[in-house]
């Protein structure tokens, strides 16, 4: 399949979400609670998770109705953790919109990220699939949830340390970020009718997946375009958040400048003067070809997996997606 027919396969699969979304989340009294439900995931996104566990089926030539409530469930909890994320780190604004706790206020915000959980797992009530499926599905959502709450709290957590190492990092983001996209193409697998080792192998795939794109987004966060990520160059920096390339720089500089990153760091309130120094020492260190390494590797690991199934077009779009993790510009 060519890149132009691959982006229009994935542009229709995340229309497809969009239409069935739109339709889970419709506005109902109370008016304004409903409207702050649905604020976030009607405000945009990329769709990657459902997307990749609808590939996954299509993949395994499963129907695409099969797979829709278990892609909702990924969407809305994938959002319901953002509502929370934001409340969290303070941000004002997400996907070019405000947060729900600014265009709201802090306690509807919690409840309607609650809401959009609780909605992710009505959507899984209605698969159809064997019961001892049904099961394992649901044993590994609420495992993933809770690795993704182990992931975000550990991430509030390294703001607080100076001597986070690689491995804590990565263990972080395996739980906050790519668990989910694992549980996206395991839960795929086996709803697709696939076996477990097969279905483990798939989730595999997603793990790497994910542990690229988060890469990816930190290098974003620190030197991407704010006109074209939406975020001001440096937007780690200025929370104080420690990823691949903060960790790195803290074990490779000398300790005078290793001081005065850290220094930065710790300031409640950083000038734009102090993002550019902070941002100029961690690319000093090495830091951003280093992370940028890593994501490759990630990246190579998925397709590898890849190579041990069989050739389809849907192959081809789990392939596509390995790439644009780590080639992404936002």
């Amino acid at each position: 399949m060519s890149d132009e027919n691959i982006k229009n396969t994935i542009q229709e699969l995340a229309g497809i979400v969009n239409k069935y979304l739109d339709e889970v989340l419709q506005i109902k009294d109370p008016k304004r609670f409903y409207e702050a439900v649905r604020w976030l995931p009607m405000a945009g996104g990329k769709r990657l998770r459902p997307v990749i566990a609808m590939v996954v089926a299509k993949m395994f030539g499963a129907d695409i109705k099969d797979i829709i409530p278990f892609a909702l469930a990924l969407e809305l909890t994938h959002n319901f953790t953002l509502v929370h994320d934001d409340i969290i780190d303070e941000d004002e604004f997400r996907r070019g919109v405000p947060t729900v706790h600014t265009a709201f206020d802090v306690p509807t915000a919690i409840i309607a990220g609650d809401t959009l959980f609780a909605m992710a797992y009505r959507e899984l009530s209605k698969l159809k699939v064997k019961g001892e499926v049904l099961r394992e599905i649901l044993r590994d959502f609420s495992q993933m949830v809770i690795d993704l709450a182990e992931g975000e709290y550990e991430d509030v957590e390294f703001e607080r340390r100076d001597d986070v190492t690689l491995d804590e990092y990565m263990e972080m983001i395996r739980k906050k970020t790519a668990r989910i996209i694992q549980t996206a193409c395991y839960g795929a697998s086996l709803i697709s009718g696939q076996s477990t080792e097969i279905a483990e192998m798939m989730g595999e795939y997603g793990l790497n997946i994910g542990l690229a794109f988060q890469i990816q987004d930190d290098i974003l966060g620190l030197i991407g375009d704010p006109k074209v990520t939406g975020k001001p160059v440096g937007s780690d920096i200025r929370k104080g958040k420690k990823t691949i390339l903060v960790i790195h720089a803290l074990n490779t500089l000398d300790s005078n400048r290793r001081e005065e990153l850290l220094t930065i760091l710790k300031r409640p309130e950083k000038t734009e003067d102090d993002i550019k120094k902070a941002v100029n020492l961690i690319i000093s260190a090495g830091s951003v070809e280093y992370a940028k390494e890593r994501a490759r590797e990630y990246s190579k690991r998925a397709v590898d997996i890849l190579g041990r199934l069989p050739d389809n077009e849907y192959k081809d779009v789990l392939k596509f997606l390995a790439n644009y993790v780590v080639e992404r510009i936002k």
